[in-house]
């Protein structure tokens, strides 16, 4: 009762220019809006930070759409959305787990207020849409924190840990996670192919990104290109799970190791020291 009253008085604030603007908030704020963000910071701003930011990010929307096909909660009747299940926020949970991992990387006071107001935005966004119930986004919020603060954690015992474990482990948990929930194909498979793709690129390729900024910036072209590419082909691919599997495979293996052969190999970047295990 608290929640529906909660709601229908946030409605009742309604003006053209915050509509306006909460509207645009929740477009700029979509999970696939990271998914070009992320392989950004991978290619060009910090390779080891991009990584550990995109598989997080990909468990975190594989656990977000797990537990809403679990309880299932409807969306709020006030707006009478019918497209998905309403707890936890998606919205919500994708800024929190982005915005949250970056708070200890950066360690500066400002992005810190930055991130947790871009985090409160979105969050007031979810609300003002009355797409989801109050509760949606405070588990949300919970969700992500929690996943941000154990994949910290789960570097300090990971860090010293053999490669060909840290291979097995990223072979082993996407397939596993696919069998459990088929319906999270595409995060399943791009957690498999960008967990290969960067270990073959530590082992083999181990592109080095301290170029001038036009070179980065001609990397990050070619890389969104041909992420691009690959989905204008998915769009003509069967809904099955298996299919979507692997194709999800090949997006992440691009992300990771495919484009950046493809930048060591037309000169855009060079390559750091000797390679680990030759």
């Amino acid at each position: 009762m608290f929640e529906s009253n909660f709601l229908t008085w946030l409605l009742s604030l309604e003006h053209p220019i915050l509509d306006f603007f909460m509207s645009l908030f929740q477009l700029i704020s979509h999970e696939y809006i990271y998914f070009i963000f992320i392989p950004i910071i991978y290619w060009a701003i910090h390779k080891q930070t991009g990584f550990q930011l995109l598989s997080l990010f990909l468990f975190s929307m594989y656990v977000n759409s797990f537990i809403k096909d679990v309880f299932m909660i409807e969306r709020p009747e006030i707006t009478k959305l019918d497209h998905g299940y309403s707890f936890p926020s998606n919205h919500t949970q994708a800024a929190t787990t982005f915005w949250g991992y970056l708070i200890p990387a950066v360690t500066k006071q400002w992005f810190t207020i930055f991130a947790c107001f871009i985090i409160a935005l979105v969050a007031f966004a979810q609300l003002y849409s009355g797409s989801h119930w109050p509760f949606d986004v405070l588990g949300a919020i919970i969700i992500g924190s929690f996943l941000v603060y154990a994949s910290y954690r789960s570097l300090d015992w990971t860090g010293g840990m053999p490669e060909r474990i840290k291979l097995s482990l990223w072979i082993i948990i996407p397939v596993a996670l696919f069998v459990l929930s088929p319906d999270q194909a595409l995060y399943s498979g791009l957690l498999l192919g960008a967990g290969i793709g960067y270990h073959l690129e530590q082992t083999k390729n181990r592109m080095d990104i301290k170029v001038p900024f036009i070179k980065r910036v001609i990397a990050i072209i070619i890389g969104l290109m041909g992420i691009i590419a690959l989905q204008t082909v998915g769009l003509y691919l069967p809904d099955q799970s298996a299919i979507e599997f692997i194709y999800a495979i090949g997006i992440g293996l691009w992300i990771t190791y495919i484009a950046p052969i493809l930048f060591v190999s037309l000169k855009i970047y060079g390559q750091q020291g000797n390679k680990i295990g030759v």
